[in-house]
């Protein structure tokens, strides 16, 4: 009986890893590829969140930035608008719709996907992406936004393409040290020569004897 072609044996057995190993490969580099793909595009997406939510503090800190952002220039003196205590009764509702609108165009209208239709997807509604929130005390401003980013193939018997759901977040504090005075001093006015005010005055007062012993110790 005569032995077979012991080439012919090495030749066969390399295809038959080639045919196993090849695949798996293949797999594994498309999702390598997939996956720094989603996370380069998390990452663009949390720089224009956090970029956004500065610039909509400022904005509520300061209602004319907005105006000269948008290329309408310095206000005159008889189109100046302050908006006076704001904080206290509201008015950043156009600094939020703004802001929303913003974010939502520099994700959408910049694909920087390497993949075709792996473009994210936003699944927060716009009245819902930036927020100024009034504690009273002090005031931030935020932009949340919850998006998903879609596998770009289906596999077989899948209905649709399996996704990554992601969410980018960004809060910052609105600091404006001149509209806190003046509505601490409206505050002060509201309350001067009244029986609250001068109980209130009494429990500052008994605050600061306290304090001033203390470091004296």
């Amino acid at each position: 009986m005569k032995n077979g072609n012991p080439w012919k044996a090495e030749n066969g057995m390399v295809i038959v890893e080639a045919t196993i190993v090849f695949p798996v490969m293949f797999i594994i580099l498309f999702v390598l590829l997939y996956m720094g793909n989603a996370f380069f595009m998390k990452a663009r997406i949390e720089s224009i969140v956090e970029r956004k939510a500065v610039e909509g503090a400022n904005e509520c800190a300061d209602p004319l930035l907005g105006r000269m952002r948008e290329g309408s220039g310095f206000p005159s003196l008889s189109e100046l608008e302050t908006e006076p205590y704001r904080y206290l009764f509201g008015g950043m509702g156009q600094v939020e719709a703004d802001i929303s609108k913003e974010v939502e165009e520099e994700i959408l209208g910049q694909s920087a996907s390497f993949f075709k239709n792996m473009s994210p997807d936003i699944r927060t509604s716009r009245s819902d992406i930036a927020r100024f929130h009034n504690y009273v005390v002090y005031s931030t401003f935020s932009v949340e936004v919850q998006y998903t980013i879609r596998f770009p193939i289906r596999f077989l018997g899948a209905a649709s393409p399996p996704a990554l759901t992601l969410s980018s977040r960004a809060e910052v504090p609105v600091n404006d040290t001149a509209e806190f005075i003046r509505n601490a001093d409206m505050v002060v006015d509201l309350f001067h020569g009244t029986k609250l005010g001068q109980k209130i005055s009494d429990v500052f007062g008994k605050v600061n004897d306290f304090i001033s012993n203390f470091a004296r110790k």
